[in-house]
């Protein structure tokens, strides 16, 4: 047989492999007894390489913290003016019509606590799975905590889903957990959810005919500082106890170290919202509530604080995509934003977007906008920070490889256009974490960044990221610092020489 016939035959051969591959069923068919006939794709024909992105800049240029060494808010090298190369090496906050005066609010507060101490101020970081367990908060509040003064975890709820790295907590097992968020959590018949969107209580939702001054019902909940937490967060001395909705009196009494009663309170029933507060003259190594009554309040959260500086909520909201908070009676929200003197939140979701693929996310970014907007009508004065969603990966049968989801730059997109049409600040955590098919970079980095879900920062990973937005918050606060100590200066000229006449 001649050369070319032979090669002919190769040809129409493959043609012909090539042609059943195009419409023979992509999971294959399934002959008697289970036998599965699979054959293979077009994309195994013609398989395409796959880049990861290279992360080694970004693992070079940015720095963990830990408590055994000196704190870093730069890259190595790099002095705290923010030179212009430094800056070319920062991930920027964003802003709508690069307007920086949109977190400006925030920035004067902490411009005034770096003058006087004594002040105190408070950031609500709001976000999926992705900051469980404090992961990213807790880098955020030492850092803060470290330039600005302040200790303690900030808020904690009673009972939650995973464990948190910045304080111990075990409770008694008739604590129910009630959210506004997630599909399968317990409801609650109203919307008075609290400022965590969540709430805890000893008993269900009982009528005014069930509660009998003869039956009593307790529960219990005890704290300790936990060793893997950083030190600031393990030094507050003012704690916080916030309730609500009890329909009888309810008796709080407070135990600190091995049982020794620091106070017992009674709280009268038909509260709408209200704290409690008990001042310690040190950090106790443990700390034991006792509850009771004859119906459960809705316990919204304890804080835990020294009074001054600053502070971090961690508010994980596991299946939520940041749209959950018109659902809720944000009045609440706004009566603790003022008690405890909030100035920024940070909504940091995503990942539970992401699996729903569709073609346009407009529908999401007027969802994100509505709650934005939400937010700012009820406390005008906060400023807010939407930081997007983080690559994501999943595993092409094709190729055998990890790529980034087709849809994760279209979810970026609709978050940034949300948060620019409510006048609120974006950071691009994408991008920063090195964009498309950064993640698989980040899951097989040594030591490993990321769990192989490849979907979510493990601890060491979570600092890294968390570090580099703190990164970007610092280089705005000292832009604004720089330019209000020169306002200061020229106001004082100017009264000196009498031109203020």
């Amino acid at each position: 047989m001649k050369a070319r016939n032979i090669l002919f035959f190769y040809f129409m051969v493959f043609m012909m492999i090539f042609a059943v591959s195009l419409y023979f069923p992509e999971k294959g068919v399934e002959l008697s007894n289970g036998v599965l006939l699979r054959f293979p794709s077009p994309s195994i024909l013609f398989k395409k390489n796959v880049h990861y992105a290279d992360i080694n800049k970004i693992l070079k240029g940015e720095n963990t913290v830990s408590d055994s060494s000196e704190l870093s808010l730069y890259p190595p090298g790099v002095d705290t003016n923010l030179s212009a190369e430094m800056r070319a090496k920062l991930h920027r906050l964003q802003f709508p019509d690069n307007d920086r005066s949109t977190i400006y609010n925030f920035l004067e507060s902490l411009f005034q606590i770096s003058q006087d101490k004594n002040q105190a101020l408070r950031i609500m970081h709001f976000g999926d799975s992705q900051i469980e367990g404090d992961r990213m908060s807790s880098t955020i509040r030492y850092n803060l905590q470290s330039r600005f003064g302040g200790g303690g975890p900030g808020l904690v709820t009673i009972a939650d889903v995973v464990p948190a790295q910045s304080i111990n907590r075990s409770v008694s097992p008739n604590w129910k957990r009630y959210t506004a968020f997630g599909g399968n959590s317990i409801k609650s018949p109203g919307k008075a959810y609290g400022p965590m969107l969540s709430f805890s209580r000893f008993t269900s939702f009982l009528p005014d005919s069930l509660i009998s001054d003869s039956i009593r019902y307790q529960a219990w909940v005890k704290f300790s500082p936990s060793k893997s937490a950083y030190s600031k967060t393990s030094n507050f001395n003012r704690i916080v106890m916030f309730m609500g909705y009890n329909k009888s009196n309810t008796i709080v009494e407070l135990l600190k170290n091995e049982n020794e009663e620091v106070t017992l309170d009674t709280i009268l029933k038909n509260q709408y919202f209200r704290q409690i507060s008990w001042h310690l003259s040190e950090t106790p190594e443990k700390i034991n509530f006792k509850i009771s009554g004859n119906d459960s309040p809705n316990l919204y959260g304890i804080s835990f604080d020294n009074g001054e500086g600053i502070n971090v909520d961690n508010i994980p909201m596991r299946g939520s995509s940041g749209v959950d908070f018109v659902k809720t009676d944000l009045k609440m929200l706004e009566e603790y934003i003022r008690l405890m003197n909030v100035k920024l939140l940070i909504l940091q979701f995503g990942v539970n977007v992401a699996p729903n693929v569709v073609e346009n996310y407009k529908f999401y970014e007027d969802w994100l906008y509505n709650n934005l907007m939400a937010l700012k009508n009820h406390s005008p004065e906060l400023n807010i920070i939407v930081i997007g969603i983080s690559d994501m990966a999943r595993k092409n049968e094709a190729t055998g490889a990890y790529e980034s989801l087709p849809n994760i730059k279209k979810i970026r997109d609709a978050q940034k256009n949300a948060a620019f049409r409510a006048k609120c600040a974006f950071w691009d955590i994408y991008e920063a974490m090195g964009g498309e098919n950064s993640m698989p970079s980040w899951v097989y980095a040594n030591p490993p960044l990321a769990v192989t879900d490849f979907t979510h920062f493990n601890a060491e990973g979570a600092r890294y990221i968390s570090q580099m937005f703190v990164n970007a918050l610092i280089a705005e606060y000292t832009d604004y610092e720089q330019g209000r100590k020169k306002t200061i200066k020229t106001d004082s000229n100017n009264i000196k020489n009498g031109k203020n006449q």
